[in-house]
């Protein structure tokens, strides 16, 4: 319990909901570094509520909350559906979207483990101008 409190503390936790219920939640967290991308460990959506926007809108928000950092984060290789919201995701941003190194960020801060398919990518944003 000591564990997954300290961890919720570190992470930003986002809910989607739907007249009162609970359909879907998001999960980031910033680099400790300001040059450190914000990482998004999970997006998950009740397969009730897909293909509404939830998805996106529950990253756009998170992305809001820290509008100077690029964004990293894991899809299992067989998740196309992860995949073609990340492209989405990145073009609705301005940004681009490229796969980077497993290994290249720690597997903790992307929530992943070796071994389970995972492929890492990188959003890039457009440099900020004030």
């Amino acid at each position: 319990m000591k564990k997954n409190a300290s961890t919720v503390t570190e992470r930003l936790v986002l809910l989607a909901e739907i007249g009162g219920v609970h359909v879907g939640f998001c999960v980031s967290s910033p680099g400790p570094q300001d040059s450190d991308p914000l990482f998004i460990q999970i997006v998950a959506v009740v397969p009730e509520a897909q293909r509404r926007g939830i998805g996106l809108a529950l990253l756009t928000k998170a992305a809001e909350r820290e509008p100077l950092r690029n964004i990293a984060l894991a899809t299992q290789d067989d998740n196309g559906e992860a995949r073609a919201l990340n492209v989405k995701f990145a073009k609705s941003i301005g940004a681009s979207i490229g796969r980077v190194n497993l290994g290249t960020y720690p597997d903790k801060d992307l929530g992943i483990r070796r071994g389970m398919g995972y492929r890492a990518w990188l959003i890039q944003r457009l440099p900020f101008e004030p």
